[in-house]
């Protein structure tokens, strides 16, 4: 049996020819890295980690990475603190709002800080826990924010009855300490979700957040507002940013 001989263009007309096999296995052997990745990887459990979304108009470009740090030491037992933006540039951002269905459909983030629109929307569809008793056992020390802004009467969903009223969610409105990490908080509100599975460290968080950036408002906010009356988070970025 006479041996092919292998010549430039022998070597060139194949790969020519069978350029499409070596690329569909450099993407098979991509996939099938990613996959055994994604299964092998640790996950903390759900009682070991906190998700927390913030849905806001804008936020610095380090801010991730500061909420980070800051918030690390204050829950020592976590394995994993992440902190999530979606960018809402207006109540109508299409992007945005899918973003935001879809992490809520498939149940995750522990808690969330959003717009008051959309807050009062997904409250009313049953997104987030009451936090009465977090409140009145001091799990949430509150301070001089007023939460009865966030009292709703719900629907049970079986019965179409009326449910007591509740505080489902805590105003944003003193925390101006968000101001430094680019963050409107003048509409914002912070919920615990109903399905998250680490419900004591996310009142802990919402605990934290208050905690943290609870400030006096800044005078050039104040002066702000004076010239603009009703400029909102909605509007263009506010100066600091």
């Amino acid at each position: 049996m006479r041996a092919t001989k292998i010549t430039k263009k022998r070597v060139a007309d194949h790969f020519a020819y069978s350029v499409w096999k070596y690329a569909l296995l450099i993407v098979l052997a991509a996939f099938g890295w990613n996959l055994i990745y994604s299964v092998t990887v640790y996950k903390p459990p759900a009682d070991k980690k906190l998700d927390i979304y913030m849905v806001t108009y804008a936020m610095a470009g380090d801010a991730i990475d500061r909420l980070d740090q800051m918030a690390s030491p204050a829950f020592p037992d976590l394995e994993a603190i992440n902190f999530l933006h979606i960018a809402m540039n207006d109540m109508d951002d299409y992007y945005a709002n899918i973003q935001l269905s879809t992490y809520i459909g498939a149940r995750e983030g522990d808690v969330y800080l959003m717009p008051g629109e959309r807050f009062r929307a997904y409250a009313s569809g049953g997104l987030f826990a009451p936090l009465g008793d977090a409140i009145a056992d001091g799990t949430i020390r509150l301070g001089e924010i007023d939460a009865q802004s966030g009292m709703m009467e719900l629907t049970d969903d079986e019965t179409g009855e009326r449910l007591p009223a509740a505080i489902y969610g805590i105003p944003a409105s003193r925390l101006y300490g968000l101001l430094e990490l680019g963050i409107d908080n003048r509409d914002l509100w912070i919920g615990v979700t109903m399905y998250s599975q680490n419900i004591p460290n996310a009142l802990k968080m919402v605990d934290w957040l208050i905690d943290s950036f609870t400030e006096e408002k800044p005078d050039w906010l104040t002066e702000l507002e004076a010239a603009q009356p009703g400029v909102r988070e909605a509007d263009d970025p506010l100066p600091s940013y």
